[in-house]
């Protein structure tokens, strides 16, 4: 087996069995026996990073599917059930151009999708970010791309335009409303102007035909007010590609403010389906994520996305009995940990059956 590695000082190694070997020098270091389960977890052709505390990051899972960067961890909204915490938006810990260049080199040309996140993406600085957009232009010309960002920066009619010159071939931008009101929206990301700002962005991506992905999340906060969210869009942003509703992650800023926040999976779905209706009415693509089969209903099931990355997807012993077990995208580790909610076994070939 062998893995293409990042190491300190960002240069490439390669895992044997028992054995790290960090080139071009061929320094070969042996791996201890109680070390070798660690190791396991990877399989050839995953890109991972050791960094200069030893600390081991994996950066595309051959198996799992998933590639992607966050450029820093600095975001110019706190919104209130956001799964970081405000102590890790300010920390700013930003990737550095030279970091990011390996990272992408390894990356294999063939790759099918590739995230470009964040924090807030665009706050590594105007030239950084730019330089980002055009390594990943270059490196993956073929790959469809990601950008989660909130929008505000792209709302900057000098910046998009600039923006728009090295933005990748195959881009989608994702970008979360999280209010039909300026109001409501800036109540929740606690940034005020954001909802201008963000309208501006989206307003923007769309003039330029830029694929656009909005999401709603779905909290106690904003759930009597997701169909006006849904009307909103398609009054003024009738060209938008896709709605994606998210169910929340319990962890960061979620749990600290989960008495204002915390909804059911089975609610924030039940408060979701009017709005759902009415985008597929007018044609914009809806889908599901982070909502097991079980706490939706069986006519909502081809939209539910398996949108939870491995690592972070945990199932109940129960669940191993569902039709569905394989399909579902799961329940969030630190959700399951928050406050476990009940899962539903979905076990009659008839429901399955509808699936397919």
């Amino acid at each position: 087996m062998t893995e293409q590695l990042l190491a300190a000082g960002l240069t490439v190694g390669e895992i044997s069995e028992d054995t790290l070997t960090i080139l071009p020098d061929n320094i070969a270091v042996t791996i201890a026996s109680e070390e070798k389960a660690r190791f396991s977890v990877f399989a050839e052709g995953d890109v991972v990073e050791i960094n200069e505390r030893g600390i081991l990051y994996r950066w595309y899972s051959v198996v799992e599917g998933d590639a992607g960067i966050a450029t820093t961890s600095h975001c110019n909204s706190n919104c209130i059930m956001c799964p970081a915490s405000e102590s890790e938006r300010r920390l700013a810990n930003n990737i550095s151009l030279p970091q990011l260049d390996t990272v992408l080199k390894h990356m294999p040309k063939d790759l099918w999708y590739f995230t470009v996140t964040g924090g807030e993406p665009t706050l590594i600085g105007e030239d950084k970010f730019l330089h980002v957009m055009r390594s990943v232009k270059r490196e993956l010309p073929h790959t469809r791309i990601l950008l989660l960002t909130n929008g505000r920066t792209l709302g900057d009619r000098d910046f998009f335009a600039k923006f728009a010159q090295t933005r990748p071939n195959h881009l989608r931008i994702a970008i979360p409303i999280h209010g039909s009101t300026a109001q409501k929206h800036d109540y929740i990301t606690q940034a005020p102007g954001g909802f201008r700002q963000t309208m501006r962005g989206i307003s923007n991506i769309l003039h330029a035909h830029i694929e656009l992905e909005l999401r709603i999340v779905v909290s106690k906060l904003n759930c009597d007010d997701v169909t006006n969210i849904a009307k909103l869009i398609i009054r003024h942003f009738p060209t938008t590609t896709v709605v994606n509703f998210v169910g929340l992650e319990m962890r960061g800023n979620c749990v600290a403010n989960a008495d204002q926040v915390l909804i059911s999976y089975q609610d924030a779905f039940q408060k979701s389906k009017e709005a759902i209706r009415l985008l597929i009415h007018h044609g914009i693509d809806v889908g599901l994520y982070n909502f097991p089969y079980c706490m939706i209903d069986e006519e909502y099931w081809p939209i539910a996305q398996k949108s939870i990355s491995a690592y972070k997807s945990m199932f109940y012993d129960a669940c191993e009995q569902c039709r569905l077990r394989h399909e579902c995208c799961g329940i969030f580790l630190a959700t399951m940990n928050f406050y476990k909610p009940k899962v539903y076994p979905i076990t009659s070939g008839d429901q399955y059956d509808k699936l397919l």
